[in-house]
C-alpha cells in the first residue's frame, strides 16, 4: 500500500519539477526580453545622442558676412594663399545670389546626355564633385570623356567621396585611368583612421567626430559658367531607370559660388592649388547674371547646416502646396514639420520608393504612415527606388542631395540650390513632380504584423539609418 503512494507521488513530483522549470523558462525569457528592449532603448538613445549632439550654428538666412558672387574670386584666392585650413573652415556662407537660365531635367535618361554634353563642351576648367563614381557604362562615359578633355588641355579636377565612389576597390581602376591623363583627384575619408588610400593624401584629422561624414555632394562646373546640382552619382542604376533621380542646370552669378565651394574643398582635402592664383580663369564674368533669385546651400559637419535650416523654413512656411520628393523622410523633426503643414490644410504631397536601396528607412518611414493619412497628407510610392532630392514649397524650390534623414541633416557634406520664384516653381512642379506622379501609387498602411512589428522596430532606430 506505500509502494502505490509512492508510486504515484513520483508522478506529481515530476510534474511540479516540470512546472518550476516552465516557470522558471518564462522568467528568463521575461528578464531577456526586458533586456532586449532596454538594450534597444538605450541605443535609440546613444544613436540620438552621437547624430544631433552637434550644436546647430545660426546659419539660415545668410549673415551679413555671407559671401556674394562679386565677392567669390576674392573669397576663394584668400582662402587657398593658406595652408592651414581644416574641414570647418569650410563653413562659408553664401550670399543670395541670382541665375540667369535654370533646368530641372527628371531621371537619368533626360539629364546624362546634357550634362555628358557640358563635359564634352568644356573649353577651360572642369570641377567635379561626386559622391559616387562606380564601373558600368556611363562611369566609362564620363572617365573617356574627362580624359580626352584633360589630354586636350582642359583643368580637369575631381572630388569624390572614398567611400560612396570605392576609390581602394572596384573603382580603382577608373580612378587609375583619370590619373594616368592628369586629372587631379581627391577623395573625402568617411573613415579617416584608415589612410591608407591612394588618393587625397591631405585629409581630416582623425577625430572621432569625424567618422562617418559622407561628402554626398553632387555637383558639376564647367568652364565657370554652367553649374549643375542633384542627388545621382555617376553608376548605371540612375541612367537605366532602377534609381529615379533628378538635377537642375544653371547658369548666371550663382555658377560663382560653386566654384568657390569646389576649389576651397578640394584645397582643404589636399589638392594641388592652380598655377594662376590669381584665379581669373576660374571666375570668368557671367555672360548673363540673371534675375531668378538663388541661393547656394551647402552643409558642413560640425554645426554649419544652412541647408537643413532653410529645409525646415520652407516647411514650415509653406501656405497653400508642398511637394516632396525624398527617399528618406525619416528624420523625426521633419516629420512632425511636414505632418503640422497637412494639419495647417496646406496640401501636401510626398512620393517615396517603393522599392529602397535602405529597407530600414522605408519600414521607419511606413510606421509613421497613419501620422501622415491622419494629417491629410498625400503619400505616394514610386514604382522602383526614388532618390530624388526635392521640396517645392508654393514658389520655394530646393533641390540638391539632402536626403530628409538625421545623418543627412546634421553630420554629411551637402550641397542644394535654392530658388524662390513663381515660375521656376511651377516648371519644377511640372517637370519633376508630375513626372513622379505618374509612375507613382498611393501608399497603404502595412497590415501584416509581422510588418507593423519591423516598422516600429526600425522607427526606433531611425538615428542609425
Amino acid at each position: 500500500m506505500d509502494h502505490t503512494r509512492s508510486e504515484q507521488r513520483r508522478p506529481d513530483g515530476r510534474r511540479k519539477q516540470q512546472r518550476a522549470r516552465q516557470k522558471l523558462g518564462i522568467r528568463w525569457f521575461t528578464r531577456i526580453g526586458w533586456f532586449g528592449l532596454r538594450l534597444l532603448l538605450v541605443l535609440s538613445f546613444l544613436g540620438w545622442w552621437f547624430v544631433l549632439r552637434i550644436e546647430e550654428r545660426p546659419s539660415w538666412p545668410p549673415p551679413a558676412e555671407a559671401v556674394t558672387a562679386e565677392e567669390a574670386q576674392m573669397d576663394t584666392q584668400a582662402f587657398l594663399h593658406r595652408d592651414d585650413h581644416s574641414v570647418e573652415d569650410l563653413a562659408i556662407p553664401m550670399a543670395r545670389s541670382s541665375a540667369a537660365d535654370v533646368s530641372f531635367y527628371s531621371g537619368g535618361e533626360h539629364f546624362f546626355p546634357p550634362m555628358l554634353d557640358d563635359l564634352r563642351g568644356a573649353e577651360s576648367s572642369i570641377h567635379m564633385l561626386m559622391f559616387s563614381i562606380k564601373p558600368g557604362d556611363i562611369a566609362d562615359d564620363v572617365v573617356a570623356i574627362l580624359t580626352e578633355r584633360a589630354e586636350a588641355g582642359v583643368e580637369v579636377r575631381v572630388i569624390v567621396d572614398g567611400y560612396g565612389a570605392k576609390v581602394d576597390g572596384r573603382s580603382q581602376g577608373l580612378f587609375d585611368q583619370l590619373q594616368d591623363a592628369g586629372v587631379d583627384v581627391v577623395a573625402n575619408d568617411i573613415f579617416p583612421i584608415d589612410r591608407d588610400g591612394p588618393l587625397g593624401e591631405g585629409r581630416i584629422d582623425p577625430w572621432q567626430d569625424e567618422v562617418g561624414n559622407a561628402d554626398h555632394r553632387k555637383m558639376l562646373v564647367t568652364d565657370g559658367q554652367i553649374g549643375w546640382i542633384g542627388g545621382a552619382g555617376f553608376e548605371d542604376h540612375f541612367a537605366d531607370g532602377r534609381y529615379h533621380d533628378a538635377f537642375g542646370r544653371m547658369t548666371g552669378d550663382i555658377v560663382g559660388q560653386m566654384q568657390l565651394v569646389f576649389l576651397t574643398s578640394f584645397h582643404v582635402l589636399g589638392g594641388p592649388k592652380p598655377d594662376d592664383m590669381t584665379f581669373d580663369r576660374y571666375f570668368p564674368e557671367a555672360a548673363d547674371p540673371g534675375m531668378i533669385p538663388a541661393t547656394l546651400l551647402h552643409n558642413v559637419p560640425g554645426g554649419f547646416l544652412p541647408g537643413t535650416q532653410a529645409i525646415r523654413e520652407a516647411v514650415e512656411n509653406a501656405e497653400v502646396r508642398l511637394d516632396i520628393l525624398n527617399p528618406y523622410l525619416t528624420d523625426p523633426g521633419m516629420l512632425d514639420r511636414v505632418i503640422a503643414a497637412g494639419q495647417r490644410d496646406v496640401d501636401v504631397t510626398v512620393v517615396v520608393p517603393g522599392a529602397s536601396n535602405v529597407s530600414p528607412a522605408r519600414d521607419a518611414l511606413e510606421h509613421n504612415y497613419p501620422r501622415l493619412f491622419d494629417a491629410g497628407v498625400n503619400v505616394f510610392e514610386y514604382e522602383t527606388v526614388m532618390h530624388a532630392k526635392v521640396i517645392i514649397a508654393d514658389d520655394t524650390v530646393v533641390i540638391g542631395t539632402i536626403n530628409l534623414d538625421a545623418w543627412a541633416l546634421y553630420r554629411n557634406h551637402e550641397i542644394a540650390v535654392l530658388f524662390t520664384d513663381a515660375t521656376v516653381a511651377d516648371d519644377a512642379r511640372s517637370v519633376l513632380v508630375e513626372d513622379a506622379l505618374t509612375r507613382s501609387a498611393p501608399a497603404e498602411p502595412a497590415d501584416a504584423i509581422w510588418n507593423r512589428s519591423k516598422d516600429w522596430f526600425w522607427d526606433k532606430l531611425v538615428y542609425f539609418i
